[in-house]
């Protein structure tokens, strides 16, 4: 297991338990942690956090700790597909605003009106807010699947 950051929000997000009691948490996996995002400009956007210590590349992960990792992510993958019938998934694997390893699960829809082209964090869109009910349904039917 690796060491958590001092400066990194999602390794002390970790290390406060505050993943544990997350709201729009879906579920703990074998090495990370899915949330269901605040912004859900497309429905079913999830996050899907490494939770074993500060990483920033996946090439750093062990062997074993990477396949893990995808593991999880394609359970997720399956489970938002399935339940939420979305046209494609879109996978992000960023970290340049938050350099942890975290996946970005974006379920792309035919009638989501987004540019096919640009990712979802384009300055031209502008995040949308659910109801809790309306989360709450999101990940009933992506923890069903799970």
């Amino acid at each position: 297991m690796a060491d958590f950051c001092e400066n990194c929000v999602l390794c002390q997000k970790i290390l406060s338990r505050e993943l544990e009691s997350h709201p729009r948490k879906i579920a703990d996996l074998e090495v990370s942690t899915a949330i269901l995002s605040s912004n859900q400009i497309c429905r079913g956007y999830c996050e899907l956090i490494y939770n074993r210590g500060h990483v920033t590349e996946l090439f750093r992960l062990s062997t074993e700790e990477r396949r893990l990792f995808c593991e999880d992510l394609n359970r997720l993958a399956e489970a938002i597909y399935d339940r939420l019938h979305p046209h494609k998934l879109n996978y992000e694997l960023l970290g340049n605003s938050v350099p942890h390893l975290h996946w970005h699960l974006i379920p792309r829809y035919l009638d989501d009106n987004l540019d096919p082209h640009w990712p979802i964090w384009d300055k031209k869109y502008k995040p949308v807010k659910i109801t809790e009910e309306a989360a709450a349904e999101i990940i009933r039917k992506i923890k069903e699947k799970l």
